[in-house]
Formats: C-alpha cells, sequence, structure tokens
C-alpha cells in the first residue's frame, strides 16, 4: 500500500508576509517528526484564520512547513508531508517558529545545517520555541541554557541529564521565558498553539478555536502533564473504572474510601490492593490527586473564590486545600491563580 502524501500549498517562504498583520509561522520538521507535533498547532492557527475573518481582511497567520533541505519528509506515522527549505538567515520574516519533536529529533539535534539556520535566524524571530521532543533540537544549540525548559513526561529525566544547563520544569504544560517556549507531549502543542493565539489576539478568538476543535478548555502553563482523570483510563478492570468514574463525579461530595468500596461491591482492603496494584496508589490518595487536578484547573480557569474551588473540589475548606497544595505541590493554591492564562468571569 502505498503511504499517503499531506502537501502544503506552495509559498515563497521566507519574504515578507504580502498581507499586513499577517504572521509568518515556521513549523520546523525532519524525517520521521512526530505528525501531529505539527499539524496540531498548524490547524489551531489556520482555524484562527477562519474564525477572525471578515469582508477584506488578511489572514491571521501564515503557516509554513519547513525542513533543511525541502521536499518531502517522511513522518514518524508514514504520511509524508511537503516542505520548503529554510530560508536564507538574511531574508527570514518569520515571527514565529516552532521545532516538532518525534522519534527523528535524536537524529536532527545534531544535523549541522539546522543548528547553524536555528543559531542566525533567532535573533530576528519575535518568538521561538517546540513541542513535545523538539525541545532536544533547540537544547542542543544552547537557546535553552538558563530557561525554564519542559518537554514529554516520558523525556524528562534524559533531558535533564543531557543539557544540565537548562532549567527542567517538571510536570507542566507548556514553559516560557521571553520569546522562548516549551511544551509537554504533542496534544500539549495544541495547548501551545491556543495560547499563542490568545496572547496575540485575545481569549475570545482562542475559546471559538477549542470549541470548535473539541479541546476541554484552553489550559493554562501551569496544568500537570499527567492527571487523575487520564490515569483512570489505566484501570484493567469494569469495577476499577467505575471506582474512578465514581471518584471524578462526586468529590464535591466529599467523596471517601468507604463510600467508593461500597459502590463497587467490595472491602475497603479489596479496593486498596486494586488501587495499588493498577495506579501504585491507594484509594484515598488518587482522591487526593483528583481534588488537587480539579482545584487547579478551576483556580486557572474561573474568578471563583477560594472558598468556593475548595469547596467543589472536595476540600472542607481553603485551609485544608492550601495545606494540601503545599504538600503535594510546593506551592499555595494563590500561585496557580496567578500563573494562570487571562482572567476569565467567574464560573
Amino acid at each position: 500500500m502505498s503511504k499517503r502524501t499531506v502537501s502544503s500549498p506552495t509559498r515563497a517562504i521566507g519574504a515578507p508576509s504580502p498581507h499586513r498583520g499577517t504572521r509568518e509561522v515556521g513549523i520546523v520538521v525532519f524525517g520521521d517528526a512526530l505528525l501531529l507535533d505539527a499539524t496540531g498547532p498548524a490547524d489551531v492557527l489556520a482555524r484562527a484564520n477562519h474564525h477572525a475573518r471578515g469582508p477584506g481582511d488578511p489572514d491571521r497567520y501564515r503557516i509554513n512547513a519547513i525542513s533543511t533541505f525541502g521536499g518531502e519528509v517522511v513522518t514518524s506515522c508514514g504520511l509524508r508531508l511537503q516542505t520548503a527549505p529554510l530560508p536564507p538567515p538574511e531574508i527570514c520574516a518569520f515571527d514565529t517558529l516552532i521545532v516538532a519533536g518525534g522519534p527523528g529529533v535524536l537524529a536532527a539535534r545534531h544535523d549541522p545545517h539546522l543548528r547553524n539556520w536555528l543559531l542566525a535566524v533567532e535573533p530576528r524571530v519575535r518568538r521561538i520555541g517546540s513541542v513535545c521532543t523538539g525541545a532536544y533540537v533547540l537544547a542542543e544549540c544552547g537557546l535553552l541554557a538558563g530557561r525554564p525548559v519542559t518537554t514529554h513526561w516520558g523525556h524528562i529525566e534524559r533531558f535533564r541529564a543531557l543539557y544540565p544547563q537548562a532549567r527542567v520544569v517538571d510536570d507542566t504544560l507548556f514553559a516560557r521565558d521571553g520569546k522562548f517556549f516549551t511544551s509537554a507531549g504533542a496534544t500539549a502543542g495544541i495547548d501551545l498553539a491556543l495560547n499563542l493565539v490568545d496572547e496575540d489576539h485575545g481569549r475570545e478568538l482562542a475559546l471559538a478555536i477549542a470549541r470548535e476543535l473539541v479541546v476541554f478548555r484552553v489550559r493554562a502553563a501551569n496544568q500537570g502533564q499527567r492527571s487523575a482523570a487520564l490515569d483512570a483510563y489505566g484501570g484493567s478492570s469494569d469495577r476499577l473504572s467505575r471506582a474512578t468514574a465514581f471518584i471524578l463525579a462526586h468529590l464535591d461530595q466529599g467523596v471517601t474510601v468507604e463510600r467508593v468500596a461500597e459502590h463497587v461491591c467490595v472491602g475497603t482492603r479489596q479496593l486498596s490492593r486494586d488501587f495499588k496494584q493498577a495506579f501504585g496508589q491507594s484509594p484515598s490518595e488518587y482522591i487526593r490527586a483528583a481534588q488537587v487536578d480539579l482545584a487547579r484547573e478551576l483556580l486557572s480557569h474561573t474568578g471563583q473564590s477560594m472558598d468556593k474551588v475548595a469547596l467543589r473540589s472536595g476540600f472542607s475548606g481553603r485551609q485544608q486545600m492550601a495545606r494540601v497544595f503545599q504538600r503535594v505541590l510546593g506551592a499555595p493554591p494563590a500561585a496557580f491563580r496567578d500563573a494562570g492564562a487571562r482572567p476569565v468571569p467567574p464560573g
């Protein structure tokens, strides 16, 4: 069976945008790149063009897939992406550069042509960053030294060992230091692109895109890469699936281990054994993690009071929430509100 080809329209790359106000975006790919690392942000920016376009209005973004020598690049899933070559640095007019990740990144980070080009164009661009393991490429160039950095959770320790000069941030969706940004796994590139749209054109446009793409919400950088809700899908039995679903649905009611055990018709000891085997934590630890996840989301994306956030997340009050946050996350709840995206109306 022949491999499908995903092509982008031929454009003059590197020249100033023909439309005033259009931001030129370059997405750097290479052989064996993860396709979603490139297409996730690209689709978000393309939908920004669609939603914001009025009669006679220019596109908000012009998106270019680029690679060292241009031409067809085979991504990790076998689909082929048509790319333009890296433009000469002296005429490069990219506003934003995004480096994709994927299995091929461990070879791409040693590409001298790509390295020299990135170093040459970095002073010319307004923003430069990576999705997932694309951070390896930027770090190899020395562009992330001394900066807060994140990448896919499965690569955090290896990345930290290879690039000790970078300030690796655990369990965050993306990290930002001025013009430099890095993000976690592939879908975090969508979160990152939504936040870039928010920065450029406002929260309403970002939310409209998120709704169209059926993204749960415009998540802030401080949201964790892993969550209790996601880990729930790791349950190997119907009993565990029902137990975790019950917990997530009843957090605001002060759910207890006893109530969960009663709901799935087992004793608390058996439930504890099941949770330890499946998740490596007790039911009470799982409940606490789910409470923290929900509280972080409410703090970042609503204007609700600390008391209301605490009660909705299953804590007895703001003081207990503060103690748990300090113990689990090493920071008070207010830090997550301050680190969130732009203020939104109370919900």
